[in-house]
């Protein structure tokens, strides 16, 4: 059964990422969870899968929750479980609504359709607006007995600190390289695009998967290589400067791109290598473009000064 698989597979990569994450599904296996998780972390990393695992582990009417194969974890994992109860964003919606928040609240006051635990997803609470987490308040605050309240969220500061004062916290941490890379191998990939996306990700296999799928990579791949690893001399100056401003659009990826390849360069060679110098250079320059970035300065402006770093000899 797929659902049985998936589940396993996913309880056993988070098994090697981290002994905390086992002893939460234990916990949530036990019944002994507390009332309101916060999960948090960047994009990708798998809060949102995690969640699902803890909430399968508490409707899991087998052993070695979650097992996969019971009615509640297959259920679970197909979100048709009428003890899990999941609120996030529509198709086409940038935030959840106050309205939304209170039909929610209108589901968790009738009893629950079977005898059991209760969970309930609130995915991407920095998405909620004010309104909506303060709809939401009271319920987090005091749930009945056998109802567990799971957030996720990448934002945390855009979530109420009253939200966040009554929840207990659990970071989700980047992943290491590895296993990135033994993710999208597992998707299909060959070992070079697995091993190149995983760099590009940062620790995030979500990432890593939307930026295989962003039809712009690799334009701003061919973009980056001619621009900031291949130019030689102030002559190439112009001409680099022309391709980078028609990146303008996908300057963020860019931006990742060039710093996790100058990273793959600085370990390709000894130190003092003019390789490993180049390298250090680009990696200093992105780092000032995303300062001024941050700063609201023009790509180009941006774009310009990042080139002068990397030319600078």
């Amino acid at each position: 059964m797929a659902e049985r698989t998936a589940l396993k597979a996913q309880a056993e990569v988070f098994g090697r990422l981290s002994p905390h994450y086992t002893a939460l599904l234990a916990q949530y296996a036990a019944g002994r969870a507390p009332h309101a998780l916060l999960l948090t972390g960047p994009f990708g990393v798998g809060k949102g899968t995690l969640a699902g695992l803890l909430a399968a582990s508490l409707l899991c009417e087998g052993e070695n929750a979650p097992c996969g194969r019971c009615p509640g974890c297959v259920k679970a994992a197909r979100r048709t479980h009428p003890n899990l109860l999941v609120l996030g964003l529509a198709e086409r919606q940038k935030t959840v609504k106050v309205e939304q928040a209170r039909d929610l609240l209108s589901s968790l006051a009738t009893h629950p359709f079977e005898a059991g635990r209760r969970a309930v997803l609130l995915e991407g609470v920095e998405n909620y607006t004010p309104a909506a987490q303060n709809a939401l308040l009271k319920a987090v605050e005091e749930p009945d007995g056998g109802t567990f309240f799971l957030l996720t969220t990448a934002v945390e500061s855009a979530v109420l600190p009253t939200i966040r004062s009554r929840c207990q916290r659990a970071a989700v941490s980047p992943w290491p390289r590895e296993e990135v890379a033994r993710l999208l191998l597992a998707d299909g990939l060959g070992r070079e695009e697995a091993l190149e996306l995983a760099a590009l990700s940062f620790g995030s296999p979500g990432k890593a998967r939307q930026i295989r799928q962003d039809a712009r990579f690799p334009a701003v791949r061919k973009a980056a290589d001619e621009a900031l690893f291949s130019m030689v001399g102030l002559s190439a100056l112009p001409a680099a400067s022309q391709r980078l401003r028609d990146m303008k659009d996908s300057a963020d990826l860019l931006l990742d791109y060039a710093e996790s390849a100058a990273l793959r360069l600085a370990g390709s060679g000894p130190p003092g290598a003019p390789e490993a110098r180049r390298a250090q250079r680009i990696l200093e320059a992105v780092l000032s473009a995303r300062q001024y970035r941050a700063s609201n300065v023009s790509w180009q402006a941006v774009a310009d000064r990042l080139l002068m770093t990397i030319s600078e000899e």
